[in-house]
């Protein structure tokens, strides 16, 4: 199997930034420079949850790499030009301009709630990824990695990482060759007005609510539970899920942190350590539903039945899955939802964790999913070994 995306020269040395799907699990890399020349690239590191990778080749010579703008500083309407080599047509050029700026919750990064994207309607379509998205002096704000669109193509709906990201990302790769980032266990979502009235806060109440503290995390073990509204970190103020995971993700391990938590009508404030995130997905994998597949399920719930269309509340949704576990390596992903394992139905985790035990004996599941992205429904064998 082939595949094809673009880079961004970064480096003399010959590091180039790219899109983390375009180089996964390859086993040769060819870099093709615009002068016609080709060079074989190795892997430094790569980061799947914000879509990262740096690879290298052997130095380029002077004058080459690209120059970084400031992505923090994009006005929307700015004009924007976006190069790659869409459908394999090398070096094409397309302009457009930035449509928004700091664009979350499009269930690209869904798991690490950790999305911050600059949108842009500059044509972007299959072999873009990895690309840069520059501005008009010529200096690189983004890098293109994503199309939201039912034809996979470009509709004006193009998503670029921002370039701040990007440099952060690929300067901690090139130093240390992995990401290490901090979790505190908690997943939340925002507090939309029909919650705010059922916990009966206050208009001027800024927070997030805590829907899991996870099992074995940091704030479960601090006393934080369901329900918990979580108004402040480390004496900032909480606004936002998407604003708390790029915060906590940012911290290093071991970092004691202050939580403001709102429990009925009474704040209270609880200490807890920062853990790796890997290391707690590790943790969480040696319960039971996780092993052999490597997810984290939950029953669909009426309302999240309503919200994707189906008839019924029926089947269990992914809401977490282990990197480099088999259910990852085939693609599935947070929100998608499964209906069967083992051509038995699932309705609960229950029911999922004992489908799961029964196929430990084979070398591979199959199972009837339906994608949280484009919702389409279909059969996916899960090779377990």
């Amino acid at each position: 199997m082939r595949a094809l995306g673009s880079g961004i020269l970064i480096s003399e040395e010959g590091y180039i930034i790219t899109n983390n799907h375009v180089v996964q699990n390859a086993q040769t890399i060819t870099v093709h420079f615009f002068d016609g020349t080709e060079r074989i690239a190795a892997v430094v590191g790569t980061d799947r949850i914000t879509d990262i990778a740096v690879i290298k080749v052997e130095g380029t010579g002077k004058g080459l790499a690209a120059k970084f703008g400031d992505s923090d500083r994009l006005k929307v309407g700015e004009w924007v030009v976006a190069i790659g080599s869409p459908r394999g047509l090398d070096w094409t050029v397309t302009a457009g301009i930035v449509s928004a700026t700091h664009r979350a919750n499009i269930g690209a990064r869904a798991a690490a709630g950790l999305e911050d994207f600059i949108q842009t309607d500059s044509a972007i379509n299959p072999g873009n990824s990895g690309g840069p998205l520059l501005n008009l002096k010529g200096q690189v704000v983004g890098m293109n990695s994503l199309i939201v669109s039912q034809g996979q193509g470009s509709e004006g709906l193009g998503f670029a990482i921002p370039s701040n990201l990007m440099k952060e990302i690929a300067d901690t790769l090139r130093k240390e060759g992995k990401i290490s980032r901090g979790d505190l266990g908690i997943a939340a979502q925002d507090i939309s007005e029909s919650m705010r009235r059922a916990f009966n806060l206050p208009l001027d109440t800024l927070g997030i609510a805590v829907t899991e503290a996870i099992p074995l995390g940091p704030a479960a073990g601090a006393g934080v539970v369901q329900g918990d509204v979580i108004v402040s970190l480390q004496g900032n103020s909480v606004s936002s899920v998407a604003d708390f995971n790029r915060a906590t993700a940012r911290m290093r391990p071991g970092t004691e942190v202050a939580l403001g938590l709102l429990r009925g009508q009474v704040r209270r404030t609880v200490s807890l350590a920062v853990v790796d995130q890997l290391a707690l997905m590790e943790k969480q994998a040696a319960r039971p539903g996780y092993a052999f597949l490597g997810v984290r399920v939950k029953a669909v719930s009426e309302d999240l039945a309503k919200t994707v269309g189906l008839s019924d509340p029926v089947g269990v949704v992914v809401v977490e899955v282990v990197p480099g576990s088999p259910a990852d390596n085939v693609g599935i992903a947070p929100g998608d939802i499964v209906f069967q394992v083992g051509g038995s139905d699932v309705n609960d985790e229950e029911q999922f964790r004992t489908r799961i035990g029964e196929a430990i004996r084979a070398d591979n599941v199959i199972v009837l999913l339906r994608d949280g992205q484009s919702g389409r429904t279909g059969y996916m064998e899960v090779p377990l070994r």
